[in-house]
Parts: C-alpha cells; structure tokens; sequence
C-alpha cells in the first residue's frame, strides 16, 4: 500500500520503529518480580479485614451491655425499666468489675439500681488497687451507709483469698457509726490477719450478745469456715441480711419486690424508686 504522505521538500523522511524487545527481567510475572512481597501485601490485606471482623464482632456481641447502659442512664425512662437495666448489667458477665463500680457512684441513678450494681462487686474490684479501694470505701464523703457498706463487701471476700487488705481503712471502718458497717469492717479485719485474735474476740461476743447477733454470726460462721466454699456462702448469706435488715438498704427496697430476675414496684403506683433517709447528697 502506497504511502499516502510521501516525503518531499517540507517533510523529512522518518526513520523506521526500532523493534522493542524486553528485558528477560521484564517478561517475569508480577510474583516472580515481587517476591515476597507479594504475599506480605496480600497478608496485611487479610489481616486488615480480620481485625475489621474482630471490631465489627465486639460491638455486636456487646450489644445488649450497650442498650441496657442506655437505659440505666436515660431520665426519661420509667424507674422501673432503669432498676431492671441495672439489674441485667449487674449479671451480665461481659461487665467489668471497673464499670459496675463506677456506675454505681453515679448520683443521677435511682438508689435501687445503683444497689443492684454494687451488690454485684466482688474481690476482683479491690485487686486493681486494693489501698486505694480501701481508702474510698473508709473516707470518701457523702456516701449513704448502705453504699458505702455494699463497697465494704469486696474487701471482706478478698481477705478470705488471701488478698493484701490496707489495715488503716478497715480500723477507721470498724470505728463507724453505723453497728452494721463496724460488724463487717471487724470481720474483714479479723479475716485478713490471723493474728487480730481481739477481732476475732470481738465478733464472738457480738454473735452472743449485740446490736445485730445474727448478722454477727453469719461473719463467725465466714470466719470459721474451713474452705472457700463455706466461708463465701456465710457471706452471700449476710449479703441478703443486708437487704431485708439494714436500715438503709430497706428504705431503699421501699415499695419494690423481687419479681423473676429483676425488680419492679409493687404496685403501679409505686413507679419511683425509694431513696435511704441517709442518701442525702449521695
């Protein structure tokens, strides 16, 4: 086929295409190129959506912590529904022993939902910082004496493991006002150290001849349990003590009845939640 721009005066001839031919380095594949590297990128890839999965499946699988911290936390919802979210996260087991404690300081809350959650602390709570548990549940102001004997309750289970208890604090405790509050603090106090043989005296006499001998006994019977077992069932026993007899803790369970897993009023009525004469600034 004829050329259809022949060369002439105005147009230089072009010279011919050379003939490309590629490298033997050039001709490999993209693996043979990369190497290695080739599948580093393909497992950071793999590891970028694994841990996009990871993410993805703790959110959902804490679902149900999520809506029941909503409504615990939400005003507008009835004092029932709120009682009953405290009552769930209370059990829930994917709640922090953290999490429980703060949220049990919150002032905002109805007193028996804020019950709920500290009843449920355990010795886990004092193992992070076990002085300066020690040192809230003893000085810290404003506390209800039904709180502050319910943040009690960890320091006495963790001294029957073993834990290392802050002695001042519970002596400052076993000095309380409160008969109840002085009961535990002794018993804690006489668990913690086999050598608190006046504690231990102490909380013989009471079981026989005080404000509260049944209550007293109960800690006895924790004190002189021969294994883990025994010991925390005499304390879970003087835990529901607490509930029926302290003072406080009654005016807080005022108006409410246990009701299957949870709480609710009484009656319709008795939507609000009852507060402890000694909750004043709590």
């Amino acid at each position: 086929m004829a050329d259809p721009s022949p060369p002439g005066p105005n147009r230089p001839e072009l010279p011919s295409l050379p003939i490309v031919s590629l490298e033997p380095w050039e001709q490999r594949s993209r693996l043979e190129r990369y190497g290695g590297f080739h599948y580093l990128a393909i497992g950071g890839l793999v590891l970028l959506v694994g841990m996009i999965g990871w993410f993805v499946w703790g959110v959902w699988s804490l679902r149900e912590v999520w809506r029941d911290v909503y409504v615990l936390h939400d005003p507008s919802r009835p004092a029932a529904d709120r009682i009953l979210a405290a009552d769930r996260l209370s059990r829930n087991p994917d709640v922090t022993q953290r999490q429980l404690y703060d949220i049990s300081l919150r002032r905002d809350l109805p007193d028996p939902a804020r019950y709920l959650v500290a009843e449920a602390l355990t010795a886990e709570a004092t193992k992070d910082d076990p002085r300066a548990f020690a040192l809230a549940v003893a000085r810290s102001e404003g506390w209800p004496d039904w709180l502050r004997l319910l943040h009690l309750r960890p320091l006495a289970y963790a001294s029957g493991e073993g834990g290392a208890i802050e002695q001042e604090p519970l002596r400052e405790l076993a000095r309380h006002p409160d008969p109840v509050i002085r009961l535990w603090a002794t018993y804690t106090l006489a668990q913690s150290s086999r050598s608190h043989r006046a504690e231990r005296e102490t909380l013989r006499a009471l079981a026989q001849d005080g404000p509260h001998p049944d209550l007293a006994a109960l800690l006895l019977r924790a004190l002189e349990a021969e294994d883990d077992r025994g010991r925390n069932a005499a304390l879970d026993e003087a835990t529901s003590w607490i509930r029926e007899h302290h003072p406080g803790a009654s005016s807080v369970w005022s108006g409410w009845e246990q009701a299957g897993s949870g709480n609710r009023p009484s009656s319709p009525e008795e939507a609000a939640p009852g507060t402890s004469s000694d909750a004043e600034g709590a």
